[in-house]
């Protein structure tokens, strides 16, 4: 392979563990708490830049370039700091909805001087602070029996509308990704992420042992559904990347069971990896926090080839992994909270895990999940400026 390759072709080549590639320099995302700290701590504004007073708990993309049209989901890109460090262009995420189409509108029920009660566009009732992105309290789903599911598949979860679930604009936009030098990429809901939108997390936990053929057919619409946005996907542009996010697991462990997650989830995993693979996707990541080492041999059997982030504090330790799972795709798992204590600490995570990891390739090296304002400016360019130096060290030692 040539020295120079584009962000796309360096992608794929690192995904499929390619030796002589060298690893992509990207950045998970941080907190926007992190990043105005770093405003007072030396690093630039730029047009670009979060606007102030954008809500301290809201995430700042790293990873991802954004979609040339603005989505209802206003979130900004970490252009600052990806100019500043040096580091590799992303991937373009295609705003598809995969859940409600058409939305449930909108609505507040009531609110205090602190919180709002809302409907939201996925139909759940939920309490939310108004100012911060913290995580909502949810009451309540849309889901309550089978007919109120089947009212919700007749009316916002079926397959006669698949257009309407892409961006404006798709069939114009769709025509300029034909030649492009960067991944292109889809962030879908899992098979566990989107029942328990469906449901509050209790009543959907419960209904597997209570209904099973309730929570069976749901994730076969699912299937339904994905499968059929995804070949009018394909009608217009091919896919590098696929992320389903999960967030099934706490600091302990999963929120199922690994016989649970064999009979809800394995067998509809499989047929939507199946068929991506067919269509030359060559990496399908889920992200899930906490600790999923019981689930990791699941995924796999699933077709899943890839995880993140790797939360440290929740005991994903990437060597462990790495050695248990020679040809999973690794990306994250760099301790946030070491990173924070200062440099001595930070060269200590990064020689411990990143020459392995890199030795052993199918690795994208950043923290293990968003970073966290406790990590001061200084401490992080030192971070990235070391992590980048062994990430070339390793190239300069025979890898281009």
């Amino acid at each position: 392979m040539p020295e120079e390759i584009t962000p796309r072709e360096r992608f794929r080549a690192v995904m499929s563990f390619e030796p002589g590639v060298r690893t992509l320099k990207w950045e998970f995302g941080y907190w926007v708490a992190a990043m105005e700290r770093w405003y007072t701590e030396g690093l630039m504004r730029s047009p670009l830049s979060p606007p102030l007073g954008f809500p301290e708990g809201a995430g700042v993309i790293g990873e991802a370039l954004p979609w040339p049209f603005p989505m209802n989901n206003l979130r900004y890109r970490d252009n600052d700091v990806h100019d500043f460090c040096h580091l590799d262009p992303g991937v373009v995420r295609i705003p598809i909805n995969w859940r409600m189409c058409p939305q449930f509108p909108l609505e507040v029920l009531e609110e205090d001087e602190t919180t709002k009660l809302i409907i939201n566009e996925d139909g759940g009732k939920m309490r939310v602070k108004k100012e911060s992105s913290s995580l909502p309290h949810v009451l309540d789903g849309p889901v309550k029996d089978r007919d109120t599911w089947n009212t919700i598949l007749e009316e916002r979860f079926n397959t006669d509308n698949i257009a309407k679930r892409f961006p404006p604009r798709w069939n114009e936009q769709a025509m300029t990704f034909q030649e492009r030098d960067y991944p292109f990429c889809v962030l879908t809901d899992g098979f566990f992420s989107l029942s328990r939108e469906l449901f509050c997390i209790q009543e959907q936990v419960t209904r597997y042992y209570t209904e099973p053929d309730l929570m069976h057919d749901i994730c076969k619409q699912q299937v339904k559904v994905y499968l059929a946005t995804f070949e009018e996907l394909f009608s217009k542009v091919d896919l590098d990347y696929v992320v389903m996010w999960e967030d099934m697991a706490f600091n302990t462990g999963p929120l199922v069971s690994p016989d649970i997650f064999k009979e809800f989830m394995t067998p509809y995993y499989k047929q939507v990896t199946d068929y991506l693979k067919q269509m030359g996707v060559t990496s399908i990541t889920v992200d899930t926090d906490g600790n999923c080492w019981k689930l990791i041999e699941e995924f796999i059997k699933g077709g899943v080839t890839g995880l993140y982030p790797f939360e440290v504090n929740a005991d994903m330790d990437i060597v462990e992994v790495r050695k248990q799972f020679p040809t999973l795709q690794i990306q994250g798992g760099l301790d946030k909270l070491e990173v924070s204590k200062g440099k001595a600490e930070t060269d200590a995570e990064l020689e411990k895990k990143v020459p392995f990891m890199l030795e052993h390739g199918g690795f994208i090296p950043y923290m293990d999940h968003l970073v966290p304002p406790e990590v001061s400016w200084e401490n992080y360019v030192y971070y990235r400026e070391r992590l980048n130096e062994m990430i070339d060290k390793h190239v300069s030692n025979g890898h281009a």
